[in-house]
C-alpha cells in the first residue's frame, strides 16, 4: 500500500510539471503568432505600396514561415477565410482586431488601403511588445505555479 501512495504522489507532481511545461510553451506560441500576424500586416502593406498587389496573390506569394508563424497550414484566399480557419491564440481583442482589418482590407483603393495598414499596424504593434516583453515574466509563472499547486496538494492529501 505504500508504494501506491509514492507512485500517487509522483504523478500529481509529474502532471503539476507537465502542465507547466504545456503552459509554458502556450505562452510561447501566443506571442510567435501575434508576431507572425504582425509580419504578415507588414508584408501585407509593402505589397500594397510596392506592387499594388491584391491581398490574394500577396497571401498566394507570401512566405510559408510567416504563415506558419500565424498559425495557417495552408495558403489561405485571403485573410478572413485564414482568420476562420486558424486556432488563435491571442486575446479576444487582437482577434476582432484582425478580423475588421480582414473585412476591410481589398475593397478599396490603393492609399486608403495603406491608411488601413498603417492604422492596424499601429493597433497590434504595441500589443507585440507587451507580449514580448512580458514573455520571461509569464514562461516562469508557467513553470513554476503548477509544480507548486501539485506539491500543496500532496501536502494537503499526506
Amino acid at each position: 500500500m505504500h508504494f501506491f501512495k509514492w507512485l500517487g504522489i509522483g504523478l500529481i507532481l509529474l502532471c503539476g510539471i507537465f502542465a507547466g511545461v504545456c503552459f509554458a510553451a502556450f505562452e510561447r506560441r501566443r506571442v510567435a503568432q501575434a508576431e507572425g500576424f504582425l509580419a504578415l500586416l507588414r508584408l501585407i502593406r509593402l505589397q500594397i505600396d510596392c506592387f499594388s498587389m491584391p491581398v490574394g496573390h500577396i497571401l498566394a506569394a507570401c512566405d510559408k514561415e510567416v504563415l506558419s508563424a500565424c498559425g495557417a497550414t495552408a495558403v489561405p484566399a485571403d485573410l478572413g477565410t485564414m482568420l476562420a480557419t486558424t486556432r488563435l491564440y491571442l486575446s479576444e481583442d487582437i482577434c476582432r482586431l484582425l478580423r475588421e482589418f480582414a473585412s476591410r482590407l481589398g475593397g478599396s483603393y490603393r492609399e486608403e488601403e495603406l491608411r488601413c495598414c498603417d492604422y492596424y499596424l499601429a493597433r497590434l504593434a504595441p500589443y507585440c511588445d507587451v507580449l514580448r516583453a512580458d514573455l520571461a515574466r509569464r514562461e516562469r509563472m508557467a513553470l513554476l505555479l503548477p509544480p507548486a499547486l501539485s506539491v500543496a496538494v500532496i501536502l494537503l492529501l499526506l
